[in-house]
């Protein structure tokens, strides 16, 4: 690889500064280990730690670096180098789930992960080729234009490949950075734009902060974007006193029941019958307008519970009133399996909602990929996945959508709920999930993360029941309220306040920010022909 002067380097608006640094680029192996060590120290932005400032300098830093790539390819493998990092660092623990909960072997499970971290990692190798490729090479253009035009194109093009890597094979969005944006003055856009708007502008900021603080930039330049940092971070607050919904009827009494069974235990077939004993006795302990227990709590399908099962929850419904939700799974018209939640009304009445978005591997094997599944044992796979448009559940004058296990990982998910024709959209969302898969990891926690960060932006609070945790209300402005500490069986009580009324993230889903940014880069397109001044 060319060495790089410092004449080139001194041209772009985003070089560090310093000798030491400069000797440092010119060691293309250095570059990508910066890249790398930055994605790997990123993840302490988001839950269970929380510090956000770590995810933005990490991606400072990979701002920082690209300038320093010589080619569309080089800066390829630069956030190939920083995602390898981020993800190995963040979803580490997919290794643990794979060996540990479905018994594969340790080569197998390696492989496994290695080629789901690779995956991901590819969704910001691909952005930072296609900026290198748009804006990093050209030099010709004023210094302020320079700046503008890398700081635009650098966060549309990463907040784009993670909206990229929520559509294939199922999609994935854990470790967006929108999300670790909850707890931020940033936070209250995300009713408007959704967890991408929030991505990019929390990315600008990062990029802004770096070219004003280590850029050789005119200092009007560096000014400018010093207070595009302050002003994108905190600009989030003029939107905090709005109110996107209201209140929709009385308060419902709720029960959420964590189990706490493991997952070693749970579809053992000597446990079975005690499990199913011990979910009714604590789903008959109390009343409550809902009472829901987690994904699968019983481990059996609908027809193979117990005979006298459905008959006393009915019996138990009609006499208290409660609406009873459980996780169980179903056969639909053709003999097909489904991921289900059963409610049972207190008029004896069953309704259910089949998941729709079913987890790749654990609950299907994607084409071609099955020599991969087959060495997982999992209980209730190849399942079929439900109709997109389920009629919502009733309780008192409430509408609730469910969302089960991963489904909660994805906006649109979540929204189609609240965005339905006429006036039936959802007032209150039950998320029930089963994540001892993951037991002890931060995978609990960032799961929680993203939860908050959905019902922040679609404005509705969720009720979620978790196997061995987290058990949780989260309200409508995705603040946490009460909760059950993980890996401890126990009965979250408490009252949720149904709502009604759309944000602009729940009429118009991801488009605005599709908008915004295809009108971004345009910007930056433009700003990138600007000559300089001779």
């Amino acid at each position: 690889m060319a060495h790089l002067t410092a004449s080139s380097l001194s041209r772009d608006g985003t070089a560090s500064a310093g000798v030491g640094a400069l000797a440092l680029m010119h060691r293309w192996p250095a570059l990508l280990l910066c890249a790398a060590i930055a994605g790997a120290v990123s993840p302490f932005g988001w839950a269970p730690v929380s510090c956000w400032p770590v995810a933005l300098l990490g991606y400072g830093v990979l701002f920082s670096l690209l300038p320093h790539s010589r080619s569309p390819c080089h800066a390829f493998a630069v956030g190939l180098a920083f995602g390898l990092g981020l993800h190995l660092s963040g979803h580490g623990w997919v290794y643990t789930s794979l060996h540990d909960k479905t018994g594969m072997s340790v080569g197998w499970a390696v492989l496994g992960s290695a080629i789901f971290i690779g995956y991901l990692a590819i969704f910001t190798a691909v952005p930072c080729a296609v900026w290198r490729w748009g804006v990093g090479h050209r030099r010709r253009y004023t210094p302020s234009g320079q700046a503008a035009a890398r700081i635009v194109a650098f966060s549309v093009c990463i907040a784009l490949g993670e909206y990229a890597r929520s559509l294939p094979f199922g999609g994935f969005t854990s470790l967006s950075l929108g999300h670790a944006m909850v707890d931020t003055w940033l936070a209250p856009v995300a009713p408007v734009l959704g967890v991408y708007g929030l991505s990019t502008l929390a990315l600008a900021a990062s990029a802004a902060a770096v070219t004003a603080a280590t850029g050789r930039a005119p200092m009007h330049v560096r000014l400018t974007c010093l207070a595009a940092t302050a002003v994108l971070l905190a600009g989030g607050r003029l939107l905090e006193p709005v109110e996107w919904v209201r209140p929709l009827g009385a308060p419902l009494s709720f029960r959420l029941i964590q189990g706490n069974v493991s997952q070693e235990r749970k579809f053992d077939p000597q446990h079975v019958r005690a499990e199913v004993e011990a979910y009714l006795q604590d789903v008959m302990e109390a009343p409550a307008d809902i009472v829901a227990t987690p994904e699968t709590a019983f481990p059996l399908f609908l027809n193979e519970l117990p005979a006298d099962t459905l008959s006393r929850l009915q019996d138990h419904a009609r006499a208290t009133g409660s609406h009873v939700f459980l996780g169980v799974a179903t056969l639909g018209p053709d003999g097909e399996g489904r991921n289900s939640v059963v409610q049972v009304t207190p008029h004896g009445e069953l309704s259910r909602y089949d998941k729709v978005r079913l987890m790749p591997f654990g609950e299907y094997s994607p084409i071609g990929l099955g020599w991969f599944a087959g060495r997982m044992q999992i209980a209730l796979k190849d399942l079929q996945p439900g109709a997109a448009d389920q009629p919502t559940l009733q309780v008192r004058g409430q509408r609730l959508g469910v969302l089960i296990c991963h489904e909660d990982l994805f906006g649109e998910d979540t929204r189609r709920w609240v965005r339905r024709k006429g006036d039936d959209g959802v007032t209150v969302l039950l998320n029930v999930s089963n994540l001892a898969w993951f037991d002890g990891s931060d995978a609990i926690d960032q799961r929680l993360q993203i939860v908050r960060l959905h019902a922040l932006a679609l404005a509705r609070p969720v009720l979620r029941v978790a196997n061995t945790g987290v058990t949780v209300l989260v309200d409508a402005r995705g603040r946490v309220g009460t909760a059950l500490p993980t890996g401890v069986h126990g009965i979250l009580s408490g009252q949720v306040q149904g709502v009604q009324g759309l944000t602009p993230y729940a009429r118009y889903g991801e488009w605005p920010f599709l908008a915004l940014s295809v009108s971004a880069l345009g910007l930056a397109a433009l700003l990138a022909m600007r000559t300089a001044r001779h």
